[in-house]
């Protein structure tokens, strides 16, 4: 009996190490996204998403909340849709929005003197709509 269990012990450990890596993983990217966020979105959507930041003052219009996504669709993050707008894949219903176009400026904040691209940019992005997914409420 004593090998059964020394067995599933080792078994059980092996799978909790499993596990904390890729928390580990997510974590890292969740604050990579939240860099991101910060240098990118915050001066518009508020430092938790909210959509009050310190530049909306200047706004014709209200930035929306990013941390109620989920909650206004059903319980499900629309992850495809943030991406593909943030990214300027989805016409906007007001042309003259604030919004920038992230695939045509970049990430200027993030990369003030210019130089990323490709993978990074997708990286990037990948990890600021970690951070989106993980601020819900």
């Amino acid at each position: 009996m004593r090998p059964h269990l020394a067995a599933l012990a080792g078994l059980s450990c092996a799978l909790l190490s499993a596990c904390s890596e890729g928390s580990s993983d997510d974590t890292d990217r969740v604050r990579a996204g939240q860099r991101v966020y910060a240098k990118e979105c915050a001066a518009c959507h508020g430092a938790q998403g909210e959509g009050g930041g310190p530049m909306s003052l200047h706004l014709d219009v209200v930035p929306p909340d990013l941390a109620g996504l989920k909650q206004r669709n059903d319980g499900y993050f629309p992850r495809e849709f943030v991406s593909r707008f943030v990214v300027g894949q989805l016409a906007k219903d007001d042309p003259a929005s604030p919004m920038p176009d992230f695939s045509a400026v970049g990430l200027r904040h993030v990369y003030p003197n210019g130089g990323a691209d490709g993978e990074v940019l997708e990286t990037d992005f990948a990890n600021l709509l970690d951070y989106l997914e993980a601020i819900q409420w």
